[in-house]
């Protein structure tokens, strides 16, 4: 032993309850150690198991410290250091230097390596001013993961250990650094810090209570540091919810959050603290909330219940925080370093990181080994075929969309309105009774603006990122989606037969899975939706292979080994998934529900015996969805055309003939040549004479045979949508026949990777023709969509291509006019500043647009009459003409005597009426008179006149305005045959307009909660409540027992590595003493002859 070493006196305190399992290599890990520790004190506090008749057996009866089963933690160890023992005299060899005296606090599921109280104290020899040391913490069952490397707490409470999950220790975190603080398990602290700073905070019971200690100690002048050459290994049984807390009847959640709460609120000065409460009231409310949905109402619960007890408690916070006053605000700056920032970002990162990985765990062969030298995350990442697709198809997405992603200014052009405002502005349009858009309407967003509203506000209030995302990032979500759908589509055969005594090494059933995915991904339709600015399709084509995945999950696919009662569960659960997003892709293309309605009733058909629960679950994935979108599906019903429309501006896109079709090419900027998928094609065909996979082969040819049909009908029909009529776009019906061919062919390729590894010559000729046929449709698709880009009319929008003076706020209306060329005229009435989203699908009044068409017809004709002071009566001010050069409208408002040239640039020219106009209007025979006006309601004083008056009020009349003249109702007329107006006498008076939207925000309440409850239906089940997983540890466990389980395995253990566990049942517990001479009378006698 090093000879400063022996300056350091230790006492150990052990602290058991109910760990029989562990307490055996527990204490011979303790009394085994290099540098022994000079007292040893045990508490028991009321264990049930044979825990007390070990330590009796070890220690000795008479010197275990017993207490009742409610006592924390912290109390225990302040007991055990009253005991005389703990202050019994240590021998001095050496009585000219000075001794240091040290507490070692260990639990009875940690057992430390043999140095690990020599690596600490030789640690401790290296700074006078160390006063709180903690070891590195693996895991008790797999010894190579790491569990802590020091302990910190976030501005959320959330306990933050340093490491990565299941991060295996190859040396990274040894040596020593500075930390906000260390576990209990191990710590090992200066006697004087210990009795000067109290100790433990009895009133924490357990959870936390370290980090409050460490944090007295930064703020007591301290330092607080890992030794991480020193190793604990630590079963965190408490905190796994492994054994029953005896301590408190409450759950170990809940005291967990709320000794986090208090730990937070009670050390940092004052200003830190209010920030601190406000975001975590906040934080538990939206965290309660997600439990909620995720079928947790109990974790819930517990989340509320420990705010609740810090809100009713202000008592227990005051004196807390004045105990804690000293140096709380001197020390606040530096521990802030320690505090780990964007948990919550890193988490989600690490979700997504999880989600691309699950299809591979739980994978393992029997027979596989477990490499010696496990890879770093990037080789793993880069060794999952799911993730490799999807990272390659961002870049090719990135390649192809380089213009626009380089480009400034938001994205706008094609079908796409450039998203303007915030989050708020969104959600005040969806929940909004009015619309001020146009002409003015009555009638409800489109839902899909709901949705993005809901994304807006996840993503920090910026709807226009939500666009990025969906419609730039739509390709490699897609393959992410179809990646994931693929395994339940795209299942691994049974090695069987002539499949079984296969020669040759088979191509993994992952890599054909990848090949689906970036087939999907790569479509025509899809490159095309990113072109055309079609945000709908973009939308549905993400979605699609879940709402596949989740119906062949409603009909008990792939077949798996449960229960019927357990099978019924899942089939309920992916009905209501299946409802949920077909709601969702509905209110972007209303066509996916025809679609989706005809393919059930395929199903239902050709089902054998679908059954009672058969027929529910299809009634609820398909009967939900327009109830969920109701009151908007009632205007799709009454208006049929409108299915064949999507989200956005309806422009008309390339034509696509037959040949186009067929080759699943929708037309437009943005597509591949049709030859591109002759390869997927050709496979597909192939696989019509498969016997092995018929129903999946027959599945997706009449699943594209119906498709390709309902695509020919809709590409021929002609749609109006306001003043633009278009040829409907048939991208979405072309996305469903393709997901059919490439069905088929994924079962033609499988096949095909299966002969390749076969001993026929001329079958492994034919399977590697099919496989490279097949690879030719996601290589070329990509090649040519890099080389041509995303070119199209998509692209950047400059917020000041108009007029300030057209776009301010509050101002008259702009009337713009678009000529084709052909002598059609379309035309947008845009008010305030700048188109939103949902404005153009939002339904007009047909009176209003009935009057407007005939005034803009007669203003393009070039007809003589009172069509201008018509347009001012209609609130339209200005006419605003883009591209006026190619043009020929520019050469016929320029001869129109009622309008005035303002400018003419080489992107718009403007012209204004004659004549004054605004959204609210006195007339008075031939005279008008503009007043204010808000964006719905008005409040001003109409002066007194000469006789009776008119106050026009430029929106149409639909019942819905509610006026009043000096408290009292005035009558209503409607104007010009669609406009509201009201009868003014000539005294005038105070005049006040308003509109009753309580209906609609009702209906927006009841939806909100309907599409809750639906997603909460479509969740899976609640799970254990524990503060920590236990899934790693059981999958730790099963590879350390496979690995032991095969001949000639060697794991690998380090020198100072106590032996492992047995299992709970098996583990041989020492017997109970007969009397006390059976006792051990020293257990440092014991410890020394083992060592011995």
């Amino acid at each position: 032993m090093s000879p400063t070493l022996d300056r350091h006196v230790v006492t150990a305190v052990l602290v058991a309850h109910d760990g029989a399992r562990w307490l055996p290599e527990t204490l011979k890990a303790l009394l085994t150690q290099a540098r022994p520790v000079q007292r040893l004190l045990t508490v028991d506090t009321g264990s049930r198991d044979r825990g007390p008749a070990v330590l009796a057996e070890v220690i000795g009866a008479g010197k275990v410290l017993t207490l009742p089963r409610t006592t924390g933690y912290g109390e225990a160890v302040a007991e055990a250091l009253r005991q005389d023992a703990a202050s019994a005299p240590v021998p001095d060899d050496d009585p000219g230097h000075p001794r240091t005296e040290w507490v070692w606090l260990l639990h009875d599921d940690s057992a430390p390596a043999h140095d690990a109280l020599a690596q600490l104290l030789r640690t401790a020899d290296g700074d006078p001013n160390l006063a709180v040391l903690g070891p590195k913490v693996r895991d008790w069952d797999d010894r190579r993961v790491l569990r802590e490397a020091g302990v910190a707490i976030d501005g959320a409470g959330r306990r933050e250990t340093g490491i990565d999950r299941r991060e295996f220790d190859q040396g990274q975190h040894d040596g020593v650094r500075d930390v906000l603080a260390v576990g209990s398990a191990g710590m090992l602290v200066r006697r004087d810090v210990w009795n000067r700073l109290g100790g433990f905070d009895v009133e924490f019971g357990m959870f936390r209570d370290d980090v409050d200690f460490c944090w007295r100690a930064h703020a007591a002048g301290h330092r607080v540091a890992l030794a991480g050459d020193a190793v604990v290994y630590h079963a965190e049984a408490a905190r796994r919810g492994v054994r029953e807390v005896g301590m408190t009847a409450e759950r170990p959640s809940r005291v967990d959050r709320r000794n986090a709460l208090l730990t937070l609120l009670a050390n940092q000065p004052l200003a830190p603290t209010l920030r601190a409460l406000v975001r975590n009231v906040w934080a538990s409310l939206v965290h309660a909330l997600y439990l909620l949905i995720v079928k947790r109402p109990d974790a819930a619960r517990q989340e509320l219940g420990a705010l609740g007890d810090v809100l009713r408690s202000p008592g227990r916070l005051r004196r807390a925080r004045a105990a804690r006053a000293d140096g709380r605000t001197r020390v606040y700056r530096s521990v802030r370093r320690f505090q780990p920032r964007r948990v919550a970002l890193s988490r989600a990162v690490e979700a997504v990181s999880e989600y691309l990985a699950a299809h591979e765990r739980g994978r393992e062969e029997p027979g596989d080994e477990i490499p010696a030298d496990e890879p770093g995350p990037i080789q793993r990442l880069l060794a999952r075929p799911g993730a490799v697709v999807v990272l390659a198809l961002a870049a090719v997405a990135l390649a192809a969309e380089r213009s626009l992603v380089t480009a400034g200014g938001r994205l706008g052009g094609g079908a796409l309105v450039p998203a303007w405002g915030g989050a708020s502005d969104l959600w005040a349009q969806y929940t909004s009774g009015w619309h001020p858009v146009g002409l003015g309407t009555g009638a409800g967003s489109p839902p899909w603006v709901g949705v993005v509203a809901a994304l807006s506000t996840l993503l920090f209030g910026k709807p226009w990122l939500v666009v990025a995302i969906l419609l730039l990032g739509s390709v490699p979500l897609a393959g992410l989606t179809a990646y994931r759908a693929s395994r339940v589509l795209v299942l691994e055969p049974p090695r069987t037969g002539r499949r079984a005594r296969s020669s040759g090494r088979r191509i993994p059933v992952s890599v054909v899975r990848a090949w689906f995915a970036a087939v999907y991904a790569l479509l025509p339709s899809a490159t095309g939706a990113v072109a055309g600015g079609r945000l709908g399709t973009a939308v549905v084509h993400v979605l699609l292979p879940l709402i596949a995945v989740n119906a062949a999950r409603m009909y008990g696919l792939p077949r798996a080994a449960a229960d019927a009662r357990t099978l019924r569960k899942r089939a309920a659960r992916a009905a209501w998934a299946v409802a949920l997003l077909l709601a969702v892709a509905m209110a972007f293309v209303p066509l996916v529900w025809p679609l989706a309605l005809a393919g059930g009733g395929l199903v239902r058909a050709l089902s054998a015996r679908p059954g009672r629960v058969g027929r529910r679950n299809l009634a609820i994935a398909l009967g939900v969805p327009p109830l969920l979108l109701l009151p908007w599906t009632a205007g799709l019903l009454l208006h049929p055309s409108r299915f064949l429309l999507e989200a956005g501006l309806h422009r008309a896109a390339g034509p696509a003939g037959a040949a186009d079709l067929l080759a699943l090419n929708p037309g437009g900027p943005g597509t591949s040549a049709r030859w591109v998928l002759a390869g997927l094609l050709a496979v597909a065909v192939c696989a019509l004479p498969l016997r092995s996979r018929r129903t999946t082969v027959l599945a997706g040819w009449l699943l594209a045979i119906f498709a390709l049909l309902a695509a020919i009908l809709t590409s021929a029909a002609t749609v109006p949508k306001g003043a633009d009529h278009a040829p409907a776009w048939p991208g979405v019906t072309l996305l469903f026949a393709a997901a059919g061919i490439l069905l088929a062919a994924t079962a033609a390729v499988q096949r095909g990777t299966e002969v390749l590894a076969g001993k026929h010559l001329i079958y492994k000729a034919g399977g590697a023709v099919v496989v490279l046929a097949a690879l030719t449709a996601p290589v070329l698709a990509a090649a040519m969509w890099i080389i041509g880009g995303a070119g199209g009319p998509l692209g950047t929008t400059d917020p000041d291509a108009v007029p300030a003076f057209v776009r301010e706020p509050g101002g008259p209306r702009t009337l713009v006019l678009h000529g084709d060329g052909k002598g059609r005229v379309s035309y947008t009435v845009l008010r305030d500043a700048r188109p939103m989203l949902g404005e153009s699908e939002t339904p007009a009044d047909g009176s209003a647009e009935r009057r407007l068409d005939d005034l803009v017809a007669g203003l393009a004709a070039g007809r003589e009459g009172d069509d201008g002071p018509a347009l001012t009566r209609m609130g339209v001010q200005y006419i605003l003409v883009p591209r006026p050069a190619s043009d020929r409208l520019t050469g016929v408002l320029d001869a129109a005597p009622e309008l005035t040239r303002l400018s003419r640039t080489g992107t718009f020219a403007v012209w204004r009426l004659q004549g004054a106009s605004a959204r609210m209007m006195l007339l008075d025979g031939p005279a008008v008179t503009p007043l204010p006006a808000g964006k719905t309601g008005a409040r001003v004083r109409i002066p007194p006149g000469t006789g009776p008056r008119t106050l026009l009020l430029a929106e149409p009349s639909d019942g819905g305005w509610r006026a009043s003249l000096d408290g009292r109702d005035v009558k209503a007329r409607t104007v010009d045959g669609w406009a509201q107006g009201y009868e003014i006498p000539a005294a005038g008076g105070d005049f006040a307009l308003t509109r009753d939207m309580t209906m609609r925000h009702a209906w927006v309440i009841v939806q909100g909660v309907a599409v809750l409850l639906v997603a909460v239906l479509a969740l899976p089940g609640a799970r254990s409540d524990t503060l920590m997983p236990t899934g790693e540890r059981e999958r730790g466990r099963g590879r350390r027992a496979r690995a032991k389980a095969r001949p000639g395995r060697h794991n690998r253990r380090d020198p100072g590595e106590p032996q492992e566990p047995a299992p709970a049942a098996e583990m041989p517990l020492p017997r109970e003493p007969a009397d006390d001479k059976d006792v051990p009378q020293d257990s440092l006698e014991v410890a020394s002859e083992e060592r011995s």
